[in-house]
């Protein structure tokens, strides 16, 4: 397995690592704030549905919520950034977050729409968002400070080349989500294994056309939504994906070359959730169940405290990640 992410980065410059606070806080500069709105991914529904793990999953997880029946699952879809007024056309980043529980455990997924990050480490993260503060003559970024960034930062360029290389997608349900982190899994018979999750449409994987970017309005997705739900439910297949040799176990921002998939499970939403029934919930990668347990990638360390950071500013005057 590569370890290469492991032992470059420098433990002087992990000690003197952005604050949670400072990574909240490099958001609110790039989005503003938004009273009682999420920093990131600001924008978004939640929907209910039930997780039916895969027949086998139990072999590769020593878990009793993967030896439990169909369970209910909360989720929420929404659209990269700060904004909640950003466009359900723009060509950022989609997300899916979910949270099971049974056998007496929950377990949380925090995904986005493309296979890797924007950021290695919380330094990265911090400049990624700095660089791009709009200016306050032109309201937006500066290519120039992007272009520094890059320079210093290499691994924030691969998201921004994905995302450019295609259109929006056309539906939260024909989009894949993927965890960028990767996750130790333990079986009941001690074997370790390393895996991101990939959470795939069975409607299959749709981009805007040039029509629909032309006319659709800006606010399309939930309705959208709804109307799929009418004729049947979304559904997504949820897979382990394990690393090859030479893919990262801890740096987000590398894409994952792959060494086959094991199948965990099936997401079925049936139902669109209240207006503001998750607001209060905060969806942590780090939640995860008996069995699964967390690499040492430094971004997904860092999230939950930035996480329970966000949440009170949500609760008071600003909003949540």
């Amino acid at each position: 397995m590569n370890m290469t992410s492991e032992t470059s980065i420098n433990p002087a410059i992990r000690a003197s690592a952005p604050t949670p606070a400072t990574m909240i806080d490099a958001l609110n500069n790039t989005f503003g704030k938004h009273v009682g709105k999420r920093a990131s991914h600001a924008k978004g529904f939640c929907v209910h549905g039930q997780f039916t793990p895969a027949p086998d999953s139990a072999q590769f997880v020593s878990c009793p919520l993967f030896s439990t029946g169909p369970m209910d699952a909360t989720a929420r879809f929404s659209v990269g950034g700060g904004n909640p007024g950003v466009s359900d056309k723009s060509r950022s980043v989609r997300g899916l977050a979910m949270r099971v529980a049974g056998g007496g455990e929950s377990w949380d997924l925090v995904l986005i729409s493309e296979p890797v990050f924007f950021a290695a480490t919380p330094e990265s993260f911090v400049s990624f968002l700095a660089a791009r503060i709009p200016d306050p003559h032109t309201q937006k970024p500066s290519p120039e400070k992007i272009t520094a960034h890059t320079a210093a930062y290499p691994d924030g360029a691969l998201q921004p080349a994905l995302l450019a290389s295609h259109a929006a997608p056309l539906s939260y349900a024909t989009t894949p989500y993927f965890s960028n982190n990767a996750f130790l899994f333990k079986s009941a018979c001690g074997q370790e294994q390393y895996a991101r999750i990939i959470v795939t449409p069975v409607a299959g994987t749709y981009y805007l056309s040039e029509e629909d970017e032309s006319n659709l309005p800006d606010v399309f997705l939930e309705d959208e939504f709804k109307a799929r739900l009418q004729n049947e439910p979304v559904q997504f297949e949820i897979v382990a994906l394990l690393p090859a040799e030479t893919d990262s176990l801890t740096d987000p921002s590398q894409r994952w070359a792959g060494a086959g998939r094991i199948s965990l499970g099936r997401l079925r939403i049936t139902a669109i959730a209240e207006a503001g029934a998750c607001d209060g919930m905060v969806f942590i990668p780090v939640n995860l169940p008996s069995g699964i347990e967390t690499s040492e990638d430094p971004i997904l360390l860092a999230r939950a405290a930035a996480y329970g950071i966000s949440l009170s500013r949500r609760k008071t005057v600003a909003d949540d990640m």
